[in-house]
Order: structure tokens, then sequence, then C-alpha cells
């Protein structure tokens, strides 16, 4: 019967050699063992870090989420300060469009478009936007929809009150509401005994008298389409002021504006005079809408 071979082991030992002492310390230890504790060591090393990079995670996670936190609820506040901020220029787009008697938007710009949120809608925001301090992505992203399509809204709204009260003021620009000079009314708008035959004519302006010389201001403003001599007119200035409004300047001894010239209200076009059909000094004055003789007096400021 073959002998059966024993293999050795190995062992490793360790001494500690004081100094201030003579004794010395040994630990002798397997092979086996020490391979066996080097690798609990090294288990126990990688456990410690991987619970120690988790609870980091976590924490930086945590720390993160409450940054979240706060800035969902910033933007809440945001999202209902801005709600806050179109309801108040939609009252004032009310109001100023109550002031200037206009029709409301749709009626005026006729969208083809149709739908949008209700005022239960709205009802709903605020009271979503009020009452939580965080919303859901999907509530974040529908407000965010509904408060791009009320800019956009109000922004439209906004170009049409703007272009409205452009239009008004051009308007009201190009109305013949000043008196074109001071003086006295010699003859008023309407049928009248001709000054030169023994019959009733149409008189189709006014005529306002003072001394030869003086001032004659454009009543509103305009575009001078005429200057020169017109028969009984005698020297005449016709302005366009736009709109259908047109106005006439007769009998004046000279001009100072010429054909194509803008001229702005209250600036002086010309002067008094009796050139043509005349008697006296004066200023005959005519205001056309849409070339048809008017009552200058119902444009005239009193």
């Amino acid at each position: 019967m073959a002998k059966r071979r024993h293999r050795k082991t190995r062992y490793f030992t360790f001494m500690l050699v004081p100094h201030s002492e003579a004794t010395v310390f040994s630990l002798r230890i397997a092979y086996p063992v020490l391979i066996i504790a080097g690798l609990f060591i090294l288990a126990l090393i990688g456990s410690s870090s991987f619970v120690l990079t988790r609870h980091i995670d976590y924490d930086i996670t945590k720390r993160a989420n409450i940054q979240l936190t706060e800035k969902n609820a910033y933007f809440v506040q945001e999202l209902a300060s801005t709600h806050e901020a179109f309801q108040r220029v939609a009252k004032i787009e009310d109001e100023l469009r109550a002031m200037l008697k206009m029709k409301n938007k749709k009626s005026l710009l006729k969208f083809t478009g149709e739908g949008g949120p209700t005022l239960i809608d709205q009802a709903n925001l605020l009271r979503t936007l009020n009452n939580r301090a965080t919303i859901t992505p999907k509530e974040f992203a529908q407000s965010l929809v509904y408060l791009k399509k009320d800019a956009r809204d109000r922004m439209d709204s906004y170009r049409e009150l703007k272009k409205y009260i452009a239009t008004q003021r051009s308007l009201l620009a190009s109305r013949p509401t000043n008196w074109p000079v001071r003086g006295w009314i010699t003859s008023r708008f309407g049928m009248r005994n001709s000054p030169f035959f023994e019959s009733r004519t149409m008189h189709h302006g006014l005529d306002i008298a003072n001394e030869e010389g003086t001032s004659i201001k454009a009543p509103a403003d305009g575009v001078v389409t005429y200057t020169g001599w017109e028969g009984g007119y005698g020297k005449l200035i016709v302005i366009d002021h736009g709109y259908g409004f047109s106005t006439r300047f007769g009998h004046l001894q000279r001009h100072l504006v010429n054909i194509g010239q803008r001229v702005r209200r209250g600036q002086v076009i010309g002067f008094m005079g009796s050139t043509g059909r005349s008697t006296a000094s004066h200023l005959h004055y005519e205001i056309r809408v849409n070339g048809v003789p008017v009552d200058p007096q119902k444009y005239l400021k009193n």
C-alpha cells in the first residue's frame, strides 16, 4: 500500500519587537487563514465603500429634491402672479374698450380659430395655484400653454388697440376743428342775399372779416393740393386733410405754402386779403366732406 504524502502547511509569523522591553510578541498564522482574512477585509472595505457611496448619493439627492421643491414652489408663485397680471390687463383692456366704445376683439378681428380655456378652467387654475405648493409636470405644462395663449391674445388685442388709437389720433388731427383766423363772421353757410346781384344765392362757406394781412392758419393737419388764382375765389389755397376732409381758403392776399407741402394744425399758410370777387378784406372758408360743402360751424370749436 502506497504511503500518502502530506502537503506541508505554510505559515506566516508576525513579530512585534518593542523598543522598551525585551519581550518579543509573535503571531503565527497559516497561509489559508491569511488568505481568508484578506478576502474578508477586502469584502468589508468594498461593502463599506458601497454603503458610504449610497449615503452620499442619498444626501445629494435629498438636497437636490429640496432645491427642486423650492424651485417648484417659486414657479407656482410666478404662474399665479402672471395669471393675476393677465387678469388685471384684461380688466384694463375692457375698461379701455368701453371708453373708446370699441367692439370686442373677436368681432373686430374675426378669428377663424375657436376653443380655449373656459372660466371654469381659469377658476380651477387659480385654485390649483393658490392652494398647492407644488404641481405636477403635466399641470405645469398645461398652465404654460394657457398663459402662452393668453399672452398671444393680449398681444393681438394690444396691437389692435394701438392701431385703433393711432387711427383715431390721425382722424382727430385731420378734422378741421380749429378756426383758421380770428375775426367777425359777416356771412354764414347757406342761402343768402347776394352782395353783387339782386337775388338769393347759395353760400358754400363762412366769411370771416378782419384787417388785411391777418394770418391764416391751417385748421388741421393735411397736404396742400392747390395754390393760385381761381376766379371769384381770388388767391386760393386748398388743403386735403384725409378721411374725406378738405378745406378752401379764398380771397387771400398771398400764400406761404406750395402744392404738395404737408402742413400742421396751427401753421400759418397765408394772409387775409380781398382778391377775387370780394367787397372788403375777409377770408372765405369752406369745409368739404367727400367733395360736398358742409357748414364749417358744425366742426369748428366754440
